[in-house]
């Protein structure tokens, strides 16, 4: 009980003093330094599943963690602990004249980060429903911070077709409680690791049901194809410290709701459960990646970028493998953070998202231009990123499994991906200088990018394929 309230202390004192305190300076330097804090108490909480000498770590009930849901709670606090430290420098133009967005902005993201967190915390199906539900609540302000039609827009289709899809995920969640009513557990059990560990004697029927429900619910959510409609319109009105927590660290919230639906069947009943989220997720990185060649926004080529990578960590589910879906989600979000952050700072500086005017960055900022170009090849799995090991080991599992025709779907929409996405980036760092480009601080903006760039790059050169099992 006491690691629990440890653990939902510090969001919920930061967004009540982001709320009360009048500076916005003040606010943002508590809010980045108290998520950092909370990574730190999550590690130290969590050492035992982090170390190996447990596997399993339950709290009062129904929060318990596994180690791989202890990797993401903290990946995701990282993610947004490195996104309030950047938007420390990024909201200094807001802090006087929007000083009650800045206010609102910090107390929902507190929440939002205390929401996502209890995701991965969560031992029980309908508690992790109403933390996802809690996650669109709670970053929906963030995409409506400029307060413009488009925002407006945005985020009353990301409330609307997410709320949908959230509902979907409820009657998906009645499904699975009624699988075990009339399968192993008498009276019915939404707890997750006691549904695991009866997962041969669900009802299968229902159980099917379920999972179906989750799937286009969550997915929606997470934003997979043909249910992604909202992703490229919130992420691209969002200040980009929130475009890069939204897909950095809420998607993979999302994917981890449908992972610990997987869990629930057995080798014997996977078959038609993977193959249809292989084949989702194959096919929402190869739409993703056409859609791609024709982007005028270089935030919804960003947020397009995303869906992509979607997929590839769906199939990563689908095969059954936690440790490649892991792998792809932290290489994806931090690629895709410090690109995100890359981004905002250079629409903050030219005053367009527009990608026709933006252009000649190398001359007019050439450190931001240099992580441009690094971010760019992170995120579409160039070596020597981690996001090239993480992809390189999924096509490697699907060929393993004699699955040839996801492997070379795969490999068409990386390589479109990679041709789609250098191509728009490199109008951008090349051309004459853009006019009137006003960086703000350019040294200080640029070093949470580079650290996570940096990041990237340990990764790809030190994760060997044998070094998986740790994550199991």
């Amino acid at each position: 009980m006491e690691s629990i309230a440890l653990i939902a202390a510090t969001p919920l004192c930061l967004a009540l003093l982001s709320l009360l305190i009048p500076f916005a300076r003040v606010t943002r330097i508590l809010s980045a330094t108290g998520a950092w804090l909370e990574m730190a108490l999550l590690i130290f909480i969590f050492q035992p599943l982090l170390h190996g000498s447990q596997t399993h770590l339950a709290f009062v009930e129904p929060f318990a963690v596994d180690k791989l849901a202890a990797y993401f709670a903290i990946l995701t606090t990282g993610v947004v602990a490195s996104c309030l430290t950047h938007a420390c420098v990024y909201f200094e133009a807001e802090s006087e004249s929007n000083i009650h967005h800045v206010k609102l902005f910090y107390a929902s993201v507190n929440m939002f980060l205390l929401s996502m967190i209890s995701v991965f915390m969560c031992d029980s199906f309908g508690f992790m429903w109403i933390s996802i539900e809690a996650t669109t609540l709670f970053s929906s302000p963030l995409v409506y911070f400029d307060r413009t039609k488009n925002s407006v827009e945005a985020t009353w289709k990301y409330l609307i077709i997410c709320s949908v899809g959230i509902a979907f995920a409820l009657l998906g969640t009645a499904f699975i409680f009624a699988s075990s009513q009339h399968g192993a557990i008498p009276h019915g059990s939404l707890t997750i690791s006691l549904l695991i560990e009866h997962a041969a004697q669900l009802n299968y029927p229902l159980l099917k049901l379920g999972f179906i429900f989750c799937l286009v619910g969550y997915g929606t959510k997470a934003g997979i194809y043909p249910l992604h409609n909202w992703l490229p319109d919130a992420h691209s009105e969002a200040p980009a410290p929130a475009s890069a927590m939204l897909s950095g660290a809420l998607l993979n919230c999302a994917l981890f709701g449908i992972w610990r639906a997987s869990q629930l069947f057995v080798p014997s009943n996977r078959v038609f459960m993977g193959e249809m989220m292989v084949w989702m997720g194959v096919l929402s990185t190869l739409v993703a990646s056409f859609f791609l060649i024709r982007q005028h926004s270089l935030k919804r080529m960003l947020a397009y970028s995303s869906i992509e990578n979607v997929g590839i960590m769906l199939v990563a589910i689908g095969i059954g493998s936690g440790p490649l879906f892991f792998l792809q989600a932290i290489n994806h979000s931090i690629a895709k953070a410090s690109l995100f952050l890359v981004a905002g700072n250079v629409t903050q500086a030219s005053g367009t998202k527009k990608l026709k005017g933006l252009h000649g960055l190398v001359e007019s900022s050439p450190l931001w231009g240099i992580l441009l170009a690094l971010g760019t090849l992170a995120v579409t799995g160039a070596p020597p990123f981690g996001s090239f090991t993480s992809e390189m080991l999924i096509l490697l599992a699907t060929g393993n499994a004699a699955s040839w025709g996801i492997a070379a779907g795969l490999m068409i929409a990386i390589a479109v991906s990679f041709i789609a996405i250098c191509a728009h980036i490199g109008g951008i760092l090349f051309g004459s200088p853009i006019p009137k480009f006003h960086a703000v601080q350019p040294i200080r903006a640029s070093l949470i990018p580079a650290a996570l760039l940096i990041f990237s790059l340990i990764l790809g050169l030190l994760i060997r394929p044998e070094m998986l099992g740790a994550l199991q």
